[in-house]
């Protein structure tokens, strides 16, 4: 048999305890560092549950993202309480720059439901502009016509306070782009209901304040007129939902009026819907509006959309004004024109180059994810994806009066003066006249 010394086992209880000890005065002495291992493997416990949610087929990948979280829960030295949502939302951002794909993006609740309701082509609010200026929130300008037109909000005003919260803690340290979305969403609210903002009008210091009621707010995407010589101009800014409405209002008032050609300007039009890109060009003639080349090489031929056959300009001569600011859906259909539509020419400079569509997922907290799902190619199968679409008559923009041409859209005429200066829009009606195309200006944009 096997016997234990009764030595043995008082030295055994004695250097437990001294161990004890030991590891209670280490364990102490890290606590009042800061943490301590076991935290770090107690923090393990808190994502266990998420661990087991992530697909099996990358379990493994997610390790080190796991890992690395609980190191941040135990270990991370900090005053105040971590923002986990901050962490998730920052590990998506990464997750997504990791594509090295700029249209593939993450947005924040607040950012995507502005996004969300700005391209349904309305909103509720008060009707402003806002920039983000030395860390102030100003007005950039009023919409015409808008609760803030009419309250007197006027450019270069400072947003102080918002409903009596002092705005300028609400977005320190947020970038541009955040800190106006911020702003835009204390403001906005339902139709009917008051915000009131403080606001210092510079060199002024001294705040004032104004109570605004809110209002529903349409987002005007499609102007429109005759001009001399029979020539209808059509500007669409965006592709929102309701554009083609606005584009059907506008060419039921021209169409009667008979135009014998047309100016179609997309100049600085970012893009928007594909569906509302294929309805436009529904209006100038039936075909192939652009191919979609998808994963795996599969590749979808997209017709246009028809409108009613008493709004179709599918005959008379037409020049499609473009510029470095005409992006995305305005690139399909200044492509696909110049491909498949007789009798059009693109003129201005050289577009910006996005060949690619996105699918953009409404998540569960509000936020959203535009995934890119396709590059398109124009009706000729022609590339457009950081390449962009050179217009066939390149001429510069200048707002020189030495290029007179009536005012549109929402321009006004310099004092004392009645048109305005415009070389790309003279150039444009010029051609339409049947004069000499400008000479090609070289584009040396690399």
């Amino acid at each position: 048999m096997v016997r234990t010394s009764r030595a043995l086992t008082v030295g055994a209880i004695v250097t437990l305890l001294v161990g004890l000890v030991a590891f209670s005065a280490g364990w102490i002495a890290a606590r009042a560092a800061g943490t301590t291992p076991l935290d770090t493997f107690i923090a393990g416990f808190g994502t266990a549950a998420a661990r087991q949610d992530t697909p099996p087929a990358v379990r493994q990948q997610f390790t080190v993202f796991w890992e690395v979280w609980n190191l941040v829960e135990g270990e991370f030295y900090h005053t105040t309480p971590v923002e986990r949502q901050k962490l998730v939302y920052g590990a998506i951002r990464g997750m997504l720059g990791a594509l090295d794909d700029e249209f593939t993006t993450f947005q924040e609740p607040d950012l995507a439901a502005q996004s969300r309701e700005s391209m349904q082509g309305k909103f509720e609010g008060i009707g402003a502009y806002l920039r983000l200026v030395d860390g102030a929130i100003q007005i950039d300008r009023p919409f015409k016509g808008s609760p803030a037109e009419r309250a007197d909000l006027r450019t270069g005003d400072v947003i102080v306070a918002i409903d009596g919260q002092p705005l300028a803690p609400v977005i320190a340290q947020l970038s541009a782009a955040e800190a106006t979305a911020k702003t835009a969403a204390l403001i906005r609210g339902p139709k009917g209901t008051i915000v009131t903002l403080s606001l210092r009008r510079p060199p002024a210091d001294t705040p004032f304040e104004v109570a605004i009621t809110r209002d529903e707010l349409p987002v005007i995407t499609v102007h429109a007129q005759m001009l001399d010589g029979g020539v209808a101009y059509l500007q669409i800014t965006e592709f929102k939902a309701t554009t083609t409405q606005l584009l059907d209002e506008a060419l039921r008032e021209l169409m009667p009026q008979h135009p014998t050609s047309v100016v179609l300007d997309l100049r600085n039009n970012p893009g928007g819907y594909l569906t509302t890109a294929q309805e436009v060009l529904g209006r100038f003639y039936d075909g192939i509006a652009l191919y979609e080349r998808e994963n795996g090489g599969v590749v979808k031929e997209l017709k246009t959309i028809l409108g009613p056959s008493d709004l179709r300009l599918y005959t008379v001569p037409m020049v499609v004004l473009i510029n470095g600011g005409s992006a995305s859906a305005a690139e399909i259909v200044a492509g696909a024109l110049r491909d498949v539509r007789p009798q059009t020419s693109l003129l201005g400079e050289r577009s910006y180059g996005k060949g690619s569509v996105q699918n953009i997922h409404q998540l569960n907290d509000g936020s959203s994810a535009r995934i890119t799902i396709a590059h398109w190619l124009t009706p000729a199968r022609s590339e457009i994806h950081r390449i962009g679409i050179t217009p066939e008559h390149q001429v510069v923009a200048s707002e020189d009066g030495q290029y007179p041409v009536p005012c549109v859209a929402e321009r006004s005429p310099p004092q004392g003066q009645r048109t305005c200066g415009d070389a790309q829009l003279a150039a444009g009606l010029a051609l339409l006249a049947g004069n000499v195309p400008p000479p090609p200006h070289t584009d040396d944009r690399t």
